[in-house]
């Protein structure tokens, strides 16, 4: 096999963890690449005794049917011998099995090779197991016919470096799974969060949003949600959304022409709207059928320089005038008392106003709030 071909198949392997309907390719590629009559990826579940998940090719739905009786039967040596051959990493063909058992032929005596193999004109055999977990092990076999030669060094020595990506790329595939039955963890993780923070796909479709992010929707301010998609309120900046959002999904982002960071007029006095793209994808939906997504993050665009510190605040966190003074009180280092009489309220209207001003920017502290709008504004606060 030329290095285009193997380079070819290598991609195909690792484009199979994301996308199943690339199986198809891997397998072909594999038929052309070792003479094979079928070629299988499957995931062995010992517990139930049953295969699971299959990519199958030369094996017709019938034989598939019958695949669990003869493969777990007890005179089957790889099934008996299974703890010690079903090793990730471990080639397997019928001549190393020979060396194993220490008895030739010891696969042509059972009946998984004869009523299972030769009737679909089986013989020769080359396998690997990709996965250490016992409970689910999935492996790559490809099956020639009894009139080819059996599968030489060279061709083990390929296969044994395409088990390598074929590993990799499970592993990969085990780690998205994971992120993917966490959509719960995931989306726990996000909602902590205080920033406002949208999961969209490259067509802009809502996968998840936390609380603050689908607040924010819910006011229109910028953004709305319709029919399950983002999109900015004003009709002549959904181009640009658009091809910025599919640019960081596609992972082809230049500074010059695709910035991290996409403003958006509100309309109005209101300052812009500033989103931020993490410049990851992830698929998070099925593995059939992944979606290229980008985490984005929202919120108002910096303050404009010379505005006066409460109407920035307001435009910033979308505080009433009245929180507003209070947060600058505080951000003019007085304490929640002391900025209570600076501004002629009682101690306790103070509490029910910070406890305004926390939900609205995330915070849970004083401390926390202060720093937040510190590096949220663009120049200190000076007197309002």
């Amino acid at each position: 096999m030329d290095a285009p071909a193997t380079h070819a198949l290598t991609e195909a392997i690792y484009d199979a963890a994301l996308d199943a309907t690339h199986w198809p390719s891997v397998l072909g590629r594999l038929k052309t690449a070792f003479r094979t009559e079928a070629e299988t990826f499957y995931v062995l579940d010992f517990a139930t005794r049953e295969i699971g998940e299959a990519h199958l090719a030369g094996v017709s739905p019938y034989w598939v049917s019958h695949f669990n009786r003869f493969y777990f039967a007890p005179d089957n040596p790889w099934n008996v011998h299974s703890t010690a051959l079903h090793r990730q990493g471990m080639v397997r063909t019928n001549e190393r099995l020979d060396a194993f058992t220490r008895q030739r032929g010891a696969l042509f005596r059972s009946s998984y090779y004869h009523e299972w193999m030769v009737p679909q004109g089986f013989h020769h055999s080359i396998g690997n197991t990709l996965t250490s977990d016992r409970r689910a092990i999935a492996n790559v076999t490809l099956l020639r016919a009894p009139d080819l030669p059996r599968f030489n060094a060279a061709e083990v020595r390929l296969f044994e470096q395409l088990s390598v990506h074929f590993v990799r790329a499970l592993r990969v595939r085990q780690h998205l799974d994971a992120l993917r039955a966490t959509r719960d963890g995931l989306a726990a993780m996000l909602d902590g969060l205080g920033d406002a923070l949208l999961l969209l796909d490259d067509d802009g479709r809502l996968l998840h949003g936390n609380r603050a992010a689908l607040d924010w929707l819910a006011r229109r301010d910028g953004l709305q949600l319709r029919h399950g998609g983002v999109e900015p309120l004003q009709p002549g900046q959904r181009p640009r959304f658009t091809a910025w959002l599919r640019a960081h999904a596609a992972g082809s982002l230049r500074a010059a022409s695709v910035p991290d960071t996409l403003t958006l007029a509100r309309g109005g006095s209101r300052l812009p709207l500033a989103l931020r793209a993490s410049g990851w994808t992830l698929p998070l939906s099925s593995w059939h059928s992944p979606r290229r997504c980008v985490l984005v993050s929202l919120g108002p665009a910096g303050a404009p320089r010379g505005g006066p510190p409460t109407e920035v605040l307001q435009g910033l966190y979308h505080l009433t005038p009245a929180e507003a003074r209070l947060a600058h009180a505080l951000c003019e280092g007085l304490s929640l008392r002391e900025a209570a009489e600076a501004l002629s309220i009682t101690y306790g209207t103070a509490r029910t106003r910070l406890k305004a001003v926390f939900g609205k920017t995330g915070t849970h502290r004083q401390a926390a709030l202060v720093e937040c709008i510190r590096r949220d504004l663009p120049r200190p606060l000076g007197p309002g």
